[in-house]
This record gives C-alpha cells, sequence and structure tokens, in this order.
C-alpha cells in the first residue's frame, strides 16, 4: 500500500532505542515499541476510532494502553488515534470494539490541504466572503502569528502592547504574547483575562480563535459598546502559542499529528534537527500534564514517547513554566486554554477523585453560560477521562481564578479553515454566537467583581504596590513544589488606587477551612520597601487598605 505522508520525503527513519522513564525516576529503561515510527515506516494507515467504553472502568482501562487518546469522549466512547496494524491488534487484544470515523488520517490531511487552497482561491476571486475578524483564509504559520501579533501593537499603540515570555522554547524559539487594553500601557490594577491557544501542536484552531478574539476586540472597540467595555475594565492577555517547535513541526514540517514539545531526552536540550527526525516524532511532553497541580496522577503517563508524558518533574519544561511565570505575575481571574476537538466547555476537578471545588456553583454557572452560547457540553474535565497536571489543574489552585478548557470541533484537530468562521461566529442554532459570545462572557465575568476581589485605598503617587504570596503546590504523589504569586501596580497620580486580585485564600485551604493572606507592600520605584501589611480578602469582597505609613516617608 502507497501511503502519500509528506513525512517519508522529509526526514530518514531510524528507530530509537532507549528513553528515561521520567517522573524524577533515576531507573534508565527501554522505550516501549514506537508504533508511530513502526505504521510510518511500513507505510500502514494512521486512523481515528471511536472506541467503545461505555463504563468508567472501561475508560480507565483504555487510558493505560498508553495509545494517542484524541481530545474526545462521551459517555459511551472515547476517540484513539491508531498507528497502524498494532495498536489495532492492541485494541483488540484488550477486548475493545470500535467504528472508524476516518480511515486513513494522511489521506485526510491532502484532502484538507486542498480544500484550504480552494477556499483562499474563492476568497481571492470573491466567489466567497472572508468573514473572520482578521480576514485570514489559511492557517497561520509560526511566522504570521509572531509578524500578526507586532503588527498589532504597532498599529494600536495605546491599546497593544507585546511582551516577551521568560523562557525560550527547547529549541530557542521566542515565545510571545500581547496585552490588550484601554491605555495598555499604564498600571492600573484591573482584572485579567487570560487566553491561550497551542499547548498542543496538532489543535491549530486553538491558536486561530485565540489570535481572532484579539482582533475582534481591537476592531470592535469603539463600534460594540459590550467589547468597550471590556477594555476600559479589564486586561485581556493573549499568547496564541505556547509550544511553538512542536506547532512549527506539525504546520511546515510535514508531520501534521506532533502533539507535544520537543523533548527527546529528559533534562537535555534537542540538538538542530533532531526534533524533526522521524525517529524521535513520538517523543516529548503533554505540556498539559506537566504543570504541579496534580502531577503524576490519573491520565498522565511516564513514558517519554506516550502522548500524554508528564515530564520528568512537574514545570520541567520552559513552556508550561512561561505560562505558570505569566500567571503568576497577573491577577488572571478568569482563563481560557484553547484545544481540539470535543465541543466541550470543560471546568475543574480534572480528575474524578479531586471532588467539587469550593466555587463549583459560580464554575459551572459560568461554564454553563458560556456553553449555551457556542452550543457545547459544560462539564467536569473528568468527565472526559482523568487528567492531572493540566494548566487549570495548577492555575485555579492556585490562584482561585476561573479556568476552562474549551475543546474546539466535533471530529478533527485541524479541519478545513473555512471552518474556523463558524466555530468563531457560530451556525444553526448557535448563529451569531458561537466562541465569540462564549468568550465575551468569559471577560464580562472577568469584570465581575463578585467572582474577585478587590483592595482598595489611598497611597503616595507613583508608589509600587506589590501582592506576594509564597507557599507549596503538592503534586500527586504529595512532593512540595515551591511556588510563588507575585503581582504589582503602581499608584495612580489621584493617590487612591483599587486593584482587581484573585482571592487572598487558595481553593485547597477553603477546602480544609482555613485562610490566607496577601503580603502588600508598598515600595518606592527602587525597590526600596515602605510599609508591609498582611490582607486577606475572600471572593467577591473588597477590602481597604490605607498605606499611611508608606505615604509619609516616600
Amino acid at each position: 500500500m502507497f501511503h502519500p505522508a509528506r513525512w517519508h520525503r522529509l526526514v530518514p527513519l531510524a528507530i530509537a532505542a532507549a528513553v528515561a522513564v521520567g517522573a524524577g525516576s533515576q531507573v534508565q529503561a527501554a522505550a516501549p515499541p514506537d508504533h508511530k515510527a513502526q505504521a510510518y515506516a511500513n507505510n500502514e494507515l494512521i486512523q481515528l476510532l471511536r472506541i467503545d467504553a461505555p463504563t468508567t472502568a472501561d475508560k480507565k482501562r483504555l487510558n493505560t494502553l498508553d495509545l494517542d487518546l484524541a481530545e474526545s469522549a462521551g459517555k459511551d466512547f472515547v476517540d484513539v488515534v491508531a498507528y497502524g496494524n498494532q495498536d489495532r491488534r492492541l485494541l483488540q487484544l484488550a477486548g475493545f470494539k470500535w467504528t472508524v470515523l476516518e480511515d486513513d488520517l494522511v489521506g485526510a490531511d491532502k484532502e484538507r490541504e486542498a480544500a484550504d487552497a480552494a477556499y483562499a482561491k474563492a476568497v481571492k476571486n470573491k466567489a466567497v466572503a472572508a468573514t473572520l475578524p482578521s480576514g485570514r483564509t489559511a492557517y497561520r504559520t509560526l511566522a504570521d502569528y509572531n509578524n500578526e501579533l507586532a503588527a498589532l501593537a504597532t498599529q494600536y499603540p495605546t491599546k497593544v502592547k507585546q511582551f516577551t515570555l521568560k523562557n525560550a522554547s527547547l529549541e530557542g524559539r521566542t515565545i510571545r504574547g500581547i496585552e490588550v487594553s484601554h491605555d495598555v500601557n499604564t498600571s492600573n490594577g484591573k482584572p485579567v483575562f487570560l487566553m491561550v491557544g497551542l499547548h498542543h501542536a496538532r489543535e491549530w484552531p486553538s491558536g486561530e480563535l485565540t489570535m481572532e478574539f484579539a482582533y475582534d476586540l481591537l476592531k470592535s472597540d469603539g463600534v460594540d459598546p459590550r467589547i468597550t467595555n471590556i477594555l476600559e475594565k479589564s486586561r485581556v492577555i493573549f499568547v496564541p502559542v505556547v509550544n511553538p517547535d512542536g506547532f512549527n513541526l506539525s504546520r511546515t514540517l510535514g508531520y501534521e499529528m506532533k502533539r507535544k514539545n520537543c523533548r527527546i531526552t529528559n533534562g537535555q536540550l534537542p540538538t538542530s534537527g533532531q526534533c524533526a527526525l522521524s525517529s524521535n516524532q513520538s517523543r516529548g511532553t503533554d505540556l498539559n500534564r506537566n504543570y504541579a497541580g496534580f502531577w503524576g496522577g490519573p491520565g498522565a503517563s511516564t513514558s517519554l514517547t506516550s502522548e500524554t508524558y508528564r515530564g520528568a518533574s512537574a514545570f520541567s519544561e520552559p513552556e508550561s513554566r512561561n505560562i505558570q511565570a505569566l500567571v503568576s505575575a497577573n491577577q488572571v481571574t478568569t482563563l481560557i486554554t484553547n484545544h481540539t476537538y470535543s465541543n466541550l466547555v470543560l471546568r475543574e476537578p480534572g480528575y474524578a477523585g479531586a471532588g467539587n471545588t469550593p466555587d463549583e456553583a459560580i464554575y459551572k454557572s459560568l461554564g454553563d453560560q458560556m456553553a449555551a452560547q457556542n452550543g457545547y457540553d459544560s462539564q467536569f474535565g473528568y468527565e472526559l477521562y482523568d487528567t492531572t497536571g493540566t494548566t487549570e489543574d495548577w492555575s485555579y489552585y492556585a490562584t482561585g481564578g476561573l479556568g476552562f478548557t474549551f475543546e474546539h470541533g466535533a471530529s478533527s484537530f485541524h479541519p478545513a479553515f473555512s471552518n474556523i468562521a463558524n466555530y468563531y461566529f457560530g451556525s444553526g442554532s448557535t448563529a451569531g454566537k458561537g466562541n465569540r459570545g462564549a468568550y465575551l462572557l468569559a471577560a464580562e465575568s472577568t469584570i465581575n467583581a463578585a467572582r474577585h476581589s478587590i483592595i482598595s485605598g489611598t497611597g503616595p503617587a507613583g508608589a509600587v504596590l506589590r501582592l506576594k504570596k509564597s507557599f507549596n503546590t503538592k503534586t500527586w504523589n504529595g512532593t512540595n513544589i515551591p511556588d510563588v504569586l507575585d503581582t504589582t501596580m503602581v499608584v495612580p497620580a489621584a493617590g487612591t488606587y483599587s486593584w482587581h486580585t484573585n482571592q487572598s485564600t487558595r481553593p485547597i485551604v477553603v477546602q480544609q477551612g482555613g485562610t490566607e493572606s496577601w503580603t502588600m507592600t508598598c515600595e518606592r520605584p527602587t525597590g526600596q520597601v515602605l510599609e508591609t501589611r498582611q490582607v486577606t480578602v475572600a471572593r467577591g469582597a473588597s477590602v481597604t487598605a490605607n498605606l499611611t505609613t508608606c505615604a509619609a516617608v516616600f
């Protein structure tokens, strides 16, 4: 059988010999057979299968097979990418039955490329209209994202601030984002809504939708009263590409099913071109299993060749550390991490044994409201399947900010690009709503003071106010990971401030019946601390902190 994979024309095939087990283990072990590499080498079909899994036990048993689970599941099924004969044989030996959703994913990618070319041509010839806020007619490359982020900052200098995340990727790429708000260069204590995409490289719509919402906010400001209000009262931060190395490989170098980052060997940077070798296509860390919250638990593998490999330790990867640092330095009261596929709005907890969060009422309310806009199902994360070490597993329990995963689309990681406008604006029963409506609700929830906290008072103009809290985040096996939240703002010229923050007590401490405080300092711009006080504030509450000592000596 001839299998027209572009991968075969790009790199030679070589079989890897051994990998570290990971999870911080000192034991070195041989890697399991790389079914992906073998399937490509033998020109075997790569298929998308819907596995019959009517019980929780079935789903857990399927999870132990270390197959490539698509981010799609229902009450009685889980979708799996099956690489060749060995994966199908493994499923058969385990007693599973399935239906075939896509009998040739490589061929489907070729069909998508043809459909995308036809769509772009039709738009160019004015046969159809380009309806996305950006006017795009094709999936962006990594260069496109970087160029457009820079262009928006140039075009809207008072509304867009471009920034570079703390760590370069494993292959040395700079990871960029933008902040969008009125008077964006002014420190003003507004609450923060964070949108991110492309944790998983093959999930191209996740970056597209993140980017389109940024365009929409900027183009609609002053025209749409809802958006004008959002930009006046909040800061919206966008990181469309969390995983640039993996995305670049998926988007332009021919291995479209790449999911993870480019961690080839634990503790080592990849050499030039190493990640693109076909023998390494299964290697890497699943960034959405690498966060410290519950790291190393269910739904995260110890095998470096597994699609859910959790990494050698919590936050072992620079890409996940970037989001940790970004959240830690901002009062992120709402977070959406975009993924594909399964048309879901997922909320904490990510694994069934965790029990409901102390914020289940407002969590569910917002999730249901957003799902009513985009037509998705609103549910707990574990109802997809158990996961640990995800973005919200850490962000929610560390900050109390409400974090959601959106799974976009019904049956493809990156469908024909013409679908993106439908994902964004909606169609049929959700016409005119779509994810645009859901994102707007998330942004409006961000500015809803009943869903975060406010610290206000007086202080000397120009003084730097700092809120800081140090604590430990526990992994699944009880290891303590040192963590810190450290955010600042500058007292305005009027000498009064209003700082929209997250609650001072982390949800896990709330569950235990305890309280925590922010350590608040008033500082000179040089960093000299002039006043320190403890501030305790609950979700939906406001407290006053007049910094009189600081004002007297500033």
